[in-house]
């Protein structure tokens, strides 16, 4: 399979851009590709425009995700690796990465089609708008059954250079340099930004370079963009997790695991995307696709001699192409969608000996490849002006193979060949009338396993023969949306079978097994008030009970999944406008488990940050400042676990009290 497939002809699956209009109007991304009311969407979502969370340096995903209802985003403060993502659960089992969740940029998807994603290559200051939508009708989107997280971007709204600076504790440095340009139906932007940091514990220091360049082109019913992104992380060091007993000690210090294996990682990603929509009398048609490589050299905490263990240092070269297509046909009250996405992705991957912080001999050789071949039609239906029907289906064929060449006496032949075959379906209802809203839905989804995971079997050669995770979800709902007082609330409950998770992790060697039944179910909520012009308070918050209902762990909560996270933000504007302006955050987080044995449980914690910021005109000329205390009160707290570490390292600490100052000049030209 070669990653060169020609570029293009390009959709958007699902998702068509739809930003939340806080003030007005506020609309959701639907399975339709339709700009839906938020008010009238059968299912569980909720978007935030990017301005209305603090202000930051904005190289961590879980700054623009702080308070939306279902997800959990837990920094590492450890830029060697990705933000810890959750939703309703979900995904909490991931060591690196994000797993079992959807995420999309402009409505190009950000997630491999084994359901494997990465979120350190965002520029996320560019976006405009945040949605994370749960529930069965999420399931639409296909593989990972937590949720769809969308990312929107901002259009240019005039010719303008940027010039931004930003910095704050442990050294942290961040410089960014925006052109954008606007001129009749074209828009453009460039963003260059570089970040450097010492970080808050030794071995700990990273650097991050990116560019991102985006073309808008909006004549008449057409709506085309492209756009390139290329990240750069050269080495950034790895602290490692420490055991519950050092972070008790010292949440500073640095395991010696990490110094003797010189840990770290080393990333260049690279990725084109264009999509193309036009409107037509009746519906409209889109078109996606996108291409992109992805090299990666980590070096592990321990030495992977052993002829069978993989190596201690990891090389791995992705390259991966999709395409999507869909048509909306509306009949009246009735719009019909059908489409299809192909995706295509090859990991080639070598494992070496860590020989204390030098490449050893080899001791993994492979290539691994996914195709994904996907089918789905989608239903919207206003049966009244208080009732609309969403129903959907989606087919998906999924293909992994690998390929292995590192065949010795005491390393046998795990090449291996699987494929899954899922199909997912949903269908959700909405009654409202003035200003209120009800509604519920029910679905089926599915969770494959990644090639990761598949990698090794207990006994024996070949792939791990692990089936797909199967769930059944229900949720209802309502929703209040009126001047100056917004709610929504959620309650769900889901069922899952063949649960994925760890199932032998030693000597670098990690292998993985279908669990029996699991069980969650939860309740969120989030309201956004303006009792004055001057003041904003927006609460959102989620309780989950996840447990295993079955098997060896049978009524253990699931490991790294807080059972309560609450979150208000109050905003303060003592002038009544931009000038200045003053925002109080407080998040609380439960404990929460570290492994299927529940043994260990990283601590509770409530966390507050206070941010001044303002925005001053001068002519045509825009400045902008702002200044920000993290950890206020100086809380020793844990971060993100580490799930079913072998060697006790579970817990990524979180640093004390610090600073974050930005500074912002924008010139039209």
């Amino acid at each position: 399979m070669s990653w060169r497939i020609t570029l293009l002809i390009v959709v958007s699956v699902w998702t068509s851009g739809a930003l939340a209009q806080v003030i007005e109007d506020i609309y959701v991304t639907t399975t339709l590709g339709e700009q839906q009311p938020w008010s009238d969407f059968a299912g569980a979502a909720d978007s935030l425009l990017v301005t209305e969370q603090l202000p930051g340096l904005r190289m961590d995903v879980a700054e623009i995700f702080a308070g939306l209802p279902g997800i959990q985003a837990d920094s590492r403060s450890n830029f060697a690796q990705d933000t810890r993502l959750t939703v309703r659960g979900f995904g909490a089992r991931s060591a690196f990465g994000v797993r079992g969740i959807d995420i999309r940029l402009d409505d190009i998807p950000l997630t491999m089609p084994d359901g494997q994603s990465q979120t350190s290559m965002l520029m996320t200051d560019t976006l405009g708008a945040v949605e994370v939508l749960r529930g069965p009708l999420a399931v639409l989107y296909g593989n990972g059954a937590g949720g769809v997280l969308a990312l929107h971007p901002t259009l240019p709204q005039q010719r303008a250079v940027t010039l931004g600076l930003g910095g704050g504790a442990d050294d942290q440095r961040r410089y960014r340099l925006r052109g954008e340009w606007v001129g009749g139906d074209h828009a453009a932007r460039l963003q260059v930004s570089k970040f450097t940091t010492e970080g808050f514990r030794a071995h700990s220091e990273a650097t991050r370079e990116q560019l991102g360049l985006e073309w808008f082109y909006q004549p008449g019913q057409w709506d085309i963009r492209a756009r390139l992104d290329i990240s750069r992380d050269p080495d950034s060091a790895d602290p490692q997790g420490l055991t519950p007993d050092q972070w008790r000690e010292d949440p500073t210090q640095v395991h010696s695991a990490a110094e003797r294996f010189d840990t770290r990682k080393s990333v260049d990603h690279r990725q084109v995307s264009v999509r193309a929509r036009r409107n037509i009398e009746s519906g409209h048609w889109q078109l996606a696709a996108w291409a992109g490589e992805r090299d990666i050299e980590q070096k592990l905490a321990f030495p992977g001699s052993d002829i069978t263990s993989g190596g201690g240092v990891v090389v791995l070269d992705k390259t991966f192409a999709g395409t999507q297509a869909q048509m909306t046909h509306e009949f009246g009250a009735l719009a019909l969608t059908l489409g299809t996405e192909l995706e295509q992705m090859r990991d080639r991957r070598r494992g070496y000996v860590n020989d204390f912080g030098q490449r050893g001999e080899q001791r993994r050789d492979e290539t691994g490849d996914v195709e994904s071949l996907d089918v789905f039609t989608g239903l919207l239906w206003s049966l009244s002006e208080s009732w609309q029907l969403q129903a959907g289906a989606r087919y998906q064929r999924l293909q992994m193979q690998v390929e292995d060449y590192f065949i010795q006496p005491d390393n046998p032949d795990d090449s291996g060949e699987l494929s899954y075959r899922e199909p997912t379906y949903a269908l959700g209802i909405n009654y409202g009338q003035g200003p209120w809203h009800w509604f519920a839905s029910v679905g089926r989804g599915f969770e494959t396993p990644t090639l990761t995971e598949l990698a090794y079997r207990p006994e024996g050669t070949g792939l791990n023969p692990l089936d797909a995770a199967d769930n059944r979800q229900f949720e209802t709902g309502g929703r209040w949306q009126s001047e100056r007082f917004t709610a929504s609330l959620a309650l769900y409950t889901i069922e899952t079978h063949k649960e994925l998770v760890v199932d032998t992790s030693a000597g670098g060697r990690t292998t993985y097994r279908n669990a029996a039944e699991t069980r969650r179910q939860g309740v969120e909520w989030m309201s956004l008030w303006q009792p004055l012009e001057q003041w904003r308070w927006r609460v959102g918050g989620t309780w989950l009970d996840a447990r295993y209902r079955s098997g060896p762990f049978a009524d253990n909560r699931l490991p790294g999944v807080a059972k309560t996270n609450l979150y208000s933000q109050w905003e303060w504007s003592p002038l009544g406008t931009e000038k200045l302006q003053v925002e109080l955050t407080a998040h609380y987080r439960s404990r929460m488990p570290t492994g299927d044995d529940n043994t260990d449980f990283a601590p509770a914690s409530t966390l507050w940050d206070l941010a001044l910021r303002s925005q001053q005109r001068w002519g045509s000329t825009q400045f902008h400042w702002w200044v920000k205390l993290v950890n206020v009160t100086d809380r020793q707290a844990v971060g993100a676990v580490i799930v079913n570490q072998s060697g006790g390292r579970v817990f990524e600490p979180l640093p004390g009290r610090g600073w974050q100052l930005g500074l912002e000049w924008q010139l039209p030209w």
